[in-house]
C-alpha cells in the first residue's frame, strides 16, 4: 500500500474535535441549549444568539468512518425505517435507539434546526427527533433555485430568518445582539477564505494536498464557521501546506494525473479510495462538496449574505447549473478525468447522473467513471466491482494521455 505523508495538524484536529464534544457536554451540564443544527442551516444565527451548534451529520460521518453504520443502522431498521434512507439519518436515528454505541451517544438537542436546501431526507429526520426529543423543530424552507436566485425567493428566505429571530428571542428571553452577529459573520469570512486558499493548492502540480485531505479536515469549516476556533484550525494548516510547498512534500512527488471527485467520499473507504488512485499517481483534487463551504459574506447586509450563502448551494441548484459548476471546477482545476458517484444515501445527488456523464463527456472530451456505492453503509459496497471499473477507466486515461 502507497501512504502519503501524514499531516501533523491531524493530531490538532483530534484534540480540538474532542475538546469541541467535551465543550457540548459542558454546555449542556450549565443550561446552555443544544441547538442541532443541518450542514447549510445559517449557523452564525445560532451562535450569535448564545446557544451551542451541533451537527447530527458530523456525528453520521464519524459513524461511517469507524465502519460501524451498518450496526447502528439495523437499530433504525428494527424501528421501520427504511435501509433505503440517507445513511446519516439512520445513523442518528439508530443511535438514539441503540443499546450499545461504538462512537458514543449523539449530544441530545434541546432545539432542532433544520434548512431544507440540502435535501428532503434531513427535514424528516430532523422532524422525527423533534418529537422523539420532545423539543421545538425550526424549519428554513430553501426552494429550488434553478439558475439566478428571484427576488421573490431572496425575500421569502430573509423573512423567515427574521422569524428565526423572532423565535430565537422568545426561545432564551434575550434580545437577537446584531453586533455579535456581525463578529461571527467576520469569523466565518476569514475561516471561509483560509479554507479556499487551501482547497485551491491541489491545482498545483504536484500539489500538496488533495481531495481526500479536504475531505478529512472539511468538519471545522462546517461545524465551527463562525468561530476564532475555524479560523486558528486552518491558520495552522495553511501553515503546514506552505512548510510542504517550501521542502517539496506532495502527495505524490510523481503526480501523472488530476481528477476531479464528485460528491461526498465513502467515508469507511477514504484511505482505500486515496490508494486506489495513489497506485496509478492519479491525485483526485476538487468537487463540489468540499467547495461548498468556500463562502463569502457581506458584513453590511448580514442577513441577505447568509441567505445567498447558505440556500444558492449547489445541492439546492437546478440540473444545468450543477452540471456547469463541475465543468468550471474541471477547467479551473485541470483535471485529465472525472469520477461521479451515484451514492445511494443521496437520491437527490444522483438523479441524472448517467446523463450528466455523457454531456460532461462531450462538453470536456475527458474520460470519467461512474460507481455505484452508499456513503456510509459498507453492505452496499461492492470493493471488486469498483476496482473493476476503476481499472478499465485508468486503462482509458492512459491511453488517451500518451
Amino acid at each position: 500500500m502507497i501512504e502519503s505523508p501524514s499531516f501533523k495538524t491531524t493530531n490538532l484536529f483530534k484534540r480540538m474535535m474532542a475538546e469541541y464534544l467535551e465543550r457540548g457536554v459542558a454546555a449542556k451540564e450549565k443550561g446552555i441549549p443544544i441547538a442541532w443544527v443541518t450542514a447549510t442551516f445559517p449557523v452564525e444565527i445560532i451562535y450569535a444568539a448564545g446557544l451551542f451548534p451541533y451537527y447530527p451529520e458530523n456525528f453520521g460521518a464519524r459513524i461511517a468512518a469507524k465502519k460501524v453504520a451498518a450496526a447502528i443502522s439495523a437499530a433504525a431498521e428494527k424501528q421501520g425505517y427504511f435501509p433505503d434512507l440517507c445513511a446519516y439519518a439512520r445513523c442518528g436515528i439508530g443511535n438514539a435507539f441503540s443499546i450499545k454505541r461504538p462512537v458514543g451517544e449523539v449530544l441530545k438537542p434541546d432545539v432542532v434546526f433544520c434548512s431544507n436546501a440540502q435535501c428532503g431526507s434531513l427535514q424528516k429526520w430532523f422532524e422525527a427527533a423533534g418529537r422523539y426529543y420532545q423539543v421545538p423543530f425550526f424549519l428554513i424552507d430553501t426552494p429550488l433555485i434553478e439558475n439566478t436566485p428571484t427576488t421573490l425567493i431572496k425575500r421569502y428566505i430573509v423573512d423567515q430568518l427574521h422569524e428565526l429571530l423572532d423565535f430565537l428571542e422568545l426561545y432564551t428571553g434575550n434580545t437577537f445582539n446584531f453586533s455579535r452577529l456581525a463578529e461571527v459573520i467576520s469569523l466565518s469570512n476569514e475561516a471561509c477564505r483560509l479554507w479556499n486558499e487551501i482547497l485551491e493548492m491541489a491545482a498545483l502540480k504536484p500539489a500538496p494536498f488533495g481531495y481526500f485531505d479536504a475531505c478529512y479536515h472539511l468538519a471545522p469549516i462546517v461545524a465551527w464557521r463562525g468561530t476564532k476556533w475555524a479560523v486558528d484550525y486552518y491558520k495552522e494548516l495553511k501553515k503546514e501546506l506552505e512548510e510542504r510547498l517550501d521542502n517539496k512534500v506532495y502527495v505524490i512527488p510523481d503526480e501523472r494525473y488530476k481528477l476531479y471527485f464528485d460528491h461526498i467520499p465513502v467515508w469507511p473507504r477514504l484511505r482505500w479510495f486515496s490508494n486506489l488512485l495513489l497506485e496509478r499517481k492519479a491525485l483526485a483534487v476538487a468537487s463540489q462538496y468540499t467547495h461548498a463551504w468556500a463562502w463569502r459574506f457581506d458584513l453590511n447586509r448580514p442577513l441577505e449574505s447568509l441567505v445567498k450563502n447558505h440556500t444558492e448551494v449547489f445541492i439546492n441548484r437546478g440540473y444545468e447549473y450543477r452540471l456547469e459548476q463541475k465543468i468550471s471546477l474541471m477547467n479551473e482545476f485541470k483535471v485529465d478525468g472525472f469520477i461521479l458517484f451515484s451514492n445511494r444515501s443521496c437520491k437527490p445527488k444522483a438523479l441524472g447522473l448517467y446523463d450528466k456523464y455523457n454531456i460532461i463527456s462531450e462538453r470536456t472530451g475527458l474520460p470519467g467513471v461512474i460507481f455505484e456505492a452508499d456513503m456510509s453503509d459498507e453492505r452496499y459496497f461492492n470493493e471488486e466491482y469498483i476496482k473493476k471499473l476503476f481499472g478499465e477507466f485508468f486503462d482509458r486515461l492512459e491511453r488517451e494521455s500518451t
